[in-house]
């Protein structure tokens, strides 16, 4: 597997890969899960989108935005189904999070739907810790961070 910056082109199969990843969470909250309303077209121009690349298949991505400070977001890890418990998510996070070090921040934020157990567990078990629970746009949301000094 490698990690690479995506380019516009990969767009249409970042997509494809947030809709598989995330699909199953409709009926669980019971509308559109955020990933799945990002646009990612304009993540790719202004932000820093990261595929991960098993082969000629993209695996997985991760969308990290800058925030207000000291910290960086990390906005979306989708794999899809068919890449999962390879370690490909795992490996993204920890991309992201040498990928904020070398920005010159010092922490990683990121915010999960309160019904999300597993993707809370994935975090929490690499450190992160919650700190808020916000209603927003119509979603219940834990915030989280996690210190990378």
């Amino acid at each position: 597997m490698i990690i690479r910056s995506a380019k516009l082109e990969d767009v249409p199969e970042l997509y494809s890969c947030c809709v598989e990843a995330f699909k199953d969470y409709i009926l669980l909250i019971g509308r559109t899960p955020g990933p799945m309303l990002e646009d990612l077209y304009e993540g790719v121009l202004h932000h820093d989108i990261f595929v991960a690349q098993e082969g000629d298949s993209i695996a997985g991505f991760i969308l990290i935005k800058d925030g207000e400070g000291d910290f960086m977001w990390l906005d979306i890890l989708a794999v899809y189904p068919k890449f999962r418990n390879k370690g490909i998510g795992n490996a993204l996070v920890e991309f992201c999070e040498d990928f904020i070090r070398s920005e010159g921040k010092s922490e990683c934020r990121l915010y999960t739907h309160v019904k999300y157990e597993k993707t809370q567990k994935l975090y929490l078990d690499r450190g992160f810790e919650i700190y808020d629970r916000v209603q927003e746009y119509g979603f219940d949301r834990y915030y989280m961070r996690k210190d990378l000094k």
